[in-house]
């Protein structure tokens, strides 16, 4: 490979001229009309999913038992499971969707994968939410790899899929008794 010199300078300089050329002669085509035609181009192929949990709306809050702080051991950190159902209809056809979970950087541990309770007054500490599929994996906040993948032959077709919720306590004592209150957002991943 050869090199010139100079040739980098050249080649800023006729730029440098371009640039300029340009800017003079957009100023001399506005002087009159200043209106720039822009268009705008896209695509929509399909419809989203509907969703609902519980087989009721989008917005519903899944209880979980009220339990004591004696009955998480380091053995036993995982207790309450509680079963619910996210249900999508009306997908685009021949789609598959990943459901995975989302929250806000503050409200999940990004070690444990799970949802991280409410710091304010009355909740618990070192107690937090973990979610797992109906295969028993853990659904990780955060990571749409671990998410819940729904099939879809045709977009008419309805498909569930079973969830767990459970305390979990983040750290091998027992968790301060309180309240438990996290949010999370659900989100599809058409692929």
């Amino acid at each position: 490979m050869k090199k010139y010199k100079g040739s980098g300078k050249c080649c800023v300089f006729f730029i440098s001229i371009m640039s300029l050329s340009c800017a003079y002669a957009s100023s001399l085509t506005c002087q009159n009309d200043c209106s720039i035609n822009v268009q705008f181009t896209g695509e929509y192929l399909a419809q989203t999913c509907r969703l609902t949990i519980n087989q009721a709306s989008n917005m519903e809050t899944v209880a979980l038992p009220t339990l004591t702080t004696s009955k998480f051991t380091a053995q036993r950190n995982e207790l309450g499971e509680t079963p619910f159902t996210i249900q999508v209809t009306g997908c685009p056809e021949k789609q598959n969707i990943v459901l995975s979970l989302q929250a806000d950087n503050a409200f999940y541990d990004a070690i444990t994968g799970n949802l991280k309770n409410a710091q304010t007054a009355g909740m618990s500490k070192d107690i937090q939410l973990r979610i797992r599929k109906e295969n028993g994996e853990q659904l990780k906040i955060n990571q749409p790899s671990s998410g819940q993948v729904y099939r879809y032959a045709t977009g008419n077709n309805v498909e569930s899929h079973q969830f767990i919720a459970s305390y979990y306590s983040a750290k091998a004592q027992q968790p301060t008794p309180g309240n438990l209150l996290v949010r999370a957002t659900v989100t599809l991943n058409y692929q």
